[in-house]
């Protein structure tokens, strides 16, 4: 064991200076001391409506989120061909509403499209398919 004091952060050796302070003992000209843990940096901290870190303000998303929910429920949902149509209007009000939700927005219309081609393409050979199965079976004339 030595006799020599911890090197660690609470050290405070022969000729230690508090941070900020002269050699003389007085703080330097313009120092002001760091804030208290507990008391806010930056001012007043309001998160709806205030700008964000980076500049810019929260923009709220809804018919967008919308719009992406309706386009992924009618990939797996889309015999209805409810969720094709929610996802086409919402898609075009978000893109004329809410700008910066213009990629969520794009991708619930492109799934609400391609998913009306294909379920209505579905349910259009369905239709036929049963008017001709029902217009064949009545035919009871013999060869």
């Amino acid at each position: 064991m030595t006799s020599q004091p911890s090197q660690g952060p609470d050290y405070q050796g022969p000729d230690y200076q508090r941070p900020g302070n002269h050699p003389n003992g007085s703080p330097w000209p313009g120092y002001q001391p760091p804030q208290q843990y507990g008391q806010p940096q930056y001012g007043n901290t309001q998160y709806f409506g205030q700008p964000s870190y980076y500049g810019g303000t929260v923009e709220p998303k809804t018919l967008s989120i919308a719009s992406m929910v309706c386009g992924i429920a009618s990939v797996i949902m889309g015999w209805l061909l409810l969720p094709q149509f929610a996802a086409i209007i919402t898609g075009h009000l978000a893109l004329r509403r809410e700008p910066s939700g213009k990629g969520m927005s794009i991708t619930g219309l492109v799934l609400g499209y391609l998913c009306l081609l294909g379920y209505g393409a579905l349910w259009l050979l369905f239709i036929i398919g049963v008017a001709v199965a029902g217009t064949a079976g009545s035919n009871t004339g013999t060869f």
